[in-house]
C-alpha cells in the first residue's frame, strides 16, 4: 500500500528520487524544473514542463523537502 504524504502548504518546492520505468536507474530531479529531464541511460524522457510544477513521467521513490 501506497504511503501517504502530506504536504505543507509552506513547502511548495521539493526534490524528488524518480526511478525511471525502462532501465530502472535512478535520478534525483528538481519537483519545479523549467527544463525536460531525460534519463542519462537509456535517452528516455523523465519529465515534461508545464510552466509551474513539472509532470513526471517516471516512479517517484524519495521526496526530499528543500
Amino acid at each position: 500500500m501506497p504511503k501517504i504524504i502530506k504536504i505543507s502548504h509552506t513547502e511548495k518546492s521539493k526534490y524528488l528520487k524518480v526511478k525511471c520505468p525502462r532501465c530502472k536507474s535512478e535520478q534525483m530531479i528538481f519537483g519545479k524544473s523549467a527544463m525536460q529531464i531525460k534519463c542519462p541511460e537509456c535517452n528516455r524522457l523523465l519529465t515534461k514542463t508545464t510552466g509551474g510544477k513539472t509532470k513526471i513521467r517516471a516512479l517517484i521513490t524519495k521526496v526530499l523537502w528543500r
